[in-house]
């Protein structure tokens, strides 16, 4: 009897546990791309830049989007719209690094957190993954079809010395790229040079 008690309290504490782990998964990735979800990545950001600020190290934030998403999805359809995205976001985490945070944003956009990055770094990563996807052929029932994506990239503290100052500025950043005629990497510092010596 003490063992069949015992071995019940065991089997009810593994459900549990099993549950507890479910529930953290579903609360911290998103459900179609099981990248990070947008809340999640929010509390890393906060950590990172906190640990940035006390040690003096640099933060680089990557902005990406799906190029003619709505496109896609009118072309071809949302269940292969969802494909594109499963597989954007499996590309995006095969060309980080282990030690960087990928996140869906919202919709089709996407955000790479790279702690201890300058922006040369974090340009490398960002055409990366700009080229792998321009590479990738996607599959609909007429056969073969590409996408691209256009990227902003923001620095900690060379750009902006708060996280919604970075996330504007990799967003002013992934703006201009797509101004620019998508599927390019656009970096906030040079852009602003830019600016400044045409002004």
């Amino acid at each position: 009897e003490m063992v069949r008690v015992i071995a019940d309290h065991a089997a009810s504490a593994i459900a549990n546990a099993q549950m507890y782990e479910r529930m953290q998964r579903m609360a911290t990735t998103d459900g179609l791309t099981g990248l990070n979800n947008h809340r999640y990545f929010q509390g890393i950001f906060d950590a990172a830049l906190g640990r940035a600020e006390r040690f003096g190290r640099k933060v680089s934030l990557i902005l990406t989007d799906i190029d003619h998403f709505k496109t896609i999805n009118d072309t071809y359809g949302h269940p292969v719209g969802d494909r594109v995205l499963k597989r954007v976001s499996a590309i995006l985490q095969e060309n980080a690094r282990k030690t960087d945070v990928v996140a869906r944003y919202g919709g089709e956009e996407f955000a790479v957190l790279m702690e201890e990055t300058d922006t040369k770094g974090a340009y490398h990563i960002a055409e990366r993954i700009r080229e792998a996807i321009e590479k990738e052929p996607f599959h609909c029932e007429n056969g073969l079809f590409n996408c691209t994506v256009s990227i902003g990239v923001a620095t900690y503290p060379h750009d902006a010395a708060t996280k919604a100052k970075i996330i504007d500025a990799a967003d002013q950043a992934l703006y201009k790229a797509k101004f620019q005629g998508r599927n390019q990497t656009v970096l906030y510092g040079k852009m602003k040079e830019q600016q400044k010596s045409s002004s």
